[in-house]
């Protein structure tokens, strides 16, 4: 199973190959309970919760401003690895559930974090297709671990790497100050990113960063029917190519969104494209850090 993006068909396929099913699944509020939905069920039988909000670098010395689902710490990752037992030579299969539109930051930490990146997958196809198709439901209620019951100090067996993919705010303003050779591509709205439309957390500056590029990621995804899949590789290059982006451009991409998880969702359609991984960046702070500084440049 050496393909990034599987089908439904293919992922079932896999189980004949144990691979380990991840739900990756995050909703911004309260709009819905990604942990909450999970523990009840349906899910994938046998399927793991990754928490991209618990599993995340919450100490006050390496995310001093409280950042939200920040990168976590490889001992962190490695600890949540163990405890949901996950070894480094399984193969990852995450998904979303039903209407999810960001499980590419799951599938993403998965490869920065030190397991091998050919095997790390992310599902296209929502969980109703998964049943419609014969793939086994888990539907009693299960539970799932918390990073506060995790021993960071227990050495681990799953060997993690520091997070690698991911740039900060200094990288970001290099770029924009034309220091370093860089593309920043934004994926929150038209609206958010001309500051016509409010941001969703309060206190934030409206506008983007100069000189970024707009592409609003629910344009790389196949949309009402299934937010769960990215486009065939032939639009996702027409999005790409309609902005005026060279997806074989030798210069770094910075992802970015309101707080770094949607941002990957253009990280995975670039490497749907063919992309390099290793040549793309997600901006972990996002507009959630940009914007609230009163220091940084803004272009409304």
């Amino acid at each position: 199973m050496g393909k990034s993006f599987v089908s439904i068909e293919e992922g079932i396929q896999a189980i004949d190959e144990e691979a380990i099913f991840v739900d990756g699944s995050w909703w911004l509020g309260k709009v819905r309970d990604a942990r909450g939905e999970y523990e009840a069920g349906p899910r994938i039988a046998g399927a793991k919760l990754f928490d991209i909000d618990d599993v995340a670098e919450r100490d006050k010395t390496l995310n001093p401003k409280g950042l939200p689902h920040m990168a976590p710490s490889k001992q962190l990752f490695a600890a949540a690895m163990d405890a949901l037992g996950i070894c480094n030579n399984h193969h990852v299969i995450v998904y979303g559930t039903d209407g999810c539109m960001t499980a590419s930051r799951a599938y993403i930490t998965f490869k920065s974090m030190g397991h091998n990146p050919t095997k790390v997958h992310l599902l296209q196809g929502s969980l109703k297709e998964w049943k419609e198709k014969g793939g086994p439901i888990e539907v009693g209620p299960t539970s799932t671990i918390l990073a506060d019951d995790l021993d960071l100090s227990k050495p681990a067996i799953y060997q993690a790497t520091d997070a690698n993919g991911f740039c900060d705010m200094a990288q970001v303003l290099d770029i924009v100050s034309t220091n370093h050779p860089g593309v920043i591509l934004d994926a929150r709205s038209a609206g958010r990113f001309q500051g016509t439309e409010p941001e969703p957390r309060p206190g934030l500056r409206l506008g983007h960063m100069p000189g970024a590029v707009n592409i609003p990621f629910q344009t790389l995804l196949e949309g009402p029917n299934d937010w769960t899949k990215l486009k065939s590789v032939e639009e996702l290059c027409s999005v790409f190519q309609n902005a005026g982006i060279d997806i074989y451009d030798n210069r770094v991409f910075v992802c970015t969104c309101g707080s770094g998880v949607t941002a990957a969702v253009i990280a995975a359609a670039l490497e749907k494209c063919g992309r390099f991984r290793s040549n793309t960046l997600i901006y972990d702070g996002s507009w959630i850090e940009w914007g609230g500084d009163p220091n940084t440049p803004i272009i409304h």
